[in-house]
């Protein structure tokens, strides 16, 4: 039995998404990764000020 092309091209078009997704979230993780290192990296700042501040 032949398939419809309108199942290939739904099939396709959801492994598309599905890729798509997963660069997002890929993506987030690492921008997630790159803020967290500036958040410690202020948090340093901060101490440092505030061991300052306190001579």
């Amino acid at each position: 039995m032949k398939k419809d092309p309108l199942e290939y091209i739904k099939v396709a078009s959801f492994v598309i998404i599905a890729i798509s997704l997963s660069v997002i979230a890929w993506n987030s993780s690492k921008e997630i990764s790159y803020l967290q290192e500036i958040e410690d990296q202020l948090g340093s700042i901060k101490v440092a000020l505030n061991t300052h501040l306190e001579r």
